[in-house]
């Protein structure tokens, strides 16, 4: 059987394609704003000498990755706002989900970047009467950010293909809103192959450009 293609379903709905790229960019920036805070501090606060912080956030990295996103998706959107009482639409509920489990990721990569520095820095900015935090913003993390920034960035590009779990909600992102297509035109063939090719051009920049920095700081560090 030979399949009959017509992309011109395709540009009949680029509009459609555009706006659901647009939200699943919104989603991804923004989940990357909030979980790269809450990363900093979780992973400030796993390398803390104060120990209830440790173990707090070494218990909060643990939980959040040893559970799987689609569990927390759906748990968050249905079971969060039944114990705090706070109704979140569909889209913040997935943009905080996302926030938070990739913060446990951040926040590891962000530990072993302060672990990489010598730690005779922190000691001498004690010497010099520096607490923990300003020698973290003024010594250790100016150092670290080179190390942590291409697996960082890795993240992210794996937020914006995770973005498209948002489906389960409901949200209006680039899978939802061509499934709703095909839903209506019967053509999943040419819709489908559509969106991978628009997906692979939003990511590969920022995963090429992830990777060209892990060689940058790998030439750099070996000198």
């Amino acid at each position: 059987m030979i399949y009959d293609w017509n992309f011109n379903v395709v540009w009949e709905y680029r509009g459609v394609y555009w706006n659901g790229a647009q939200t699943t960019l919104a989603i991804s920036f923004l989940s990357l704003f909030f979980a790269m805070i809450l990363g900093l501090i979780i992973g400030i606060a796993r390398q803390s000498n104060i120990r209830v912080l440790s173990i707090a956030a070494s218990w909060y990295v643990e939980i959040i990755r040893d559970t799987p996103l689609l569990v927390q998706i759906v748990w968050i959107f249905y079971c969060l706002p039944i114990l705090v009482g706070i109704d979140m639409t569909a889209f913040w509920s997935f943009v905080f989900t996302i926030s938070v489990h990739f913060s446990a990721y951040m926040a590891e990569i962000i530990r072993a970047g302060i672990a990489s520095i010598d730690k005779g820095q922190t000691d001498a900015a004690k010497v010099l009467g520096l607490t923990y935090f300003q020698a973290m913003k003024r010594i250790v993390l100016p150092q670290a950010y080179r190390r942590m920034l291409p697996p960082l960035v890795n993240n992210f590009a794996d937020m914006i293909k995770l973005s498209s779990l948002a489906s389960v909600l409901g949200v209006y992102e680039l899978l939802h809103s061509i499934d709703n297509i095909i839903m209506n035109t019967f053509r999943p063939l040419e819709l489908y192959t559509v969106l991978a090719i628009v997906y692979f051009l939003i990511i590969f920049p920022v995963a090429f450009g992830a990777r060209r920095l892990e060689i940058h700081y790998a030439q750099k560090f070996s000198r």
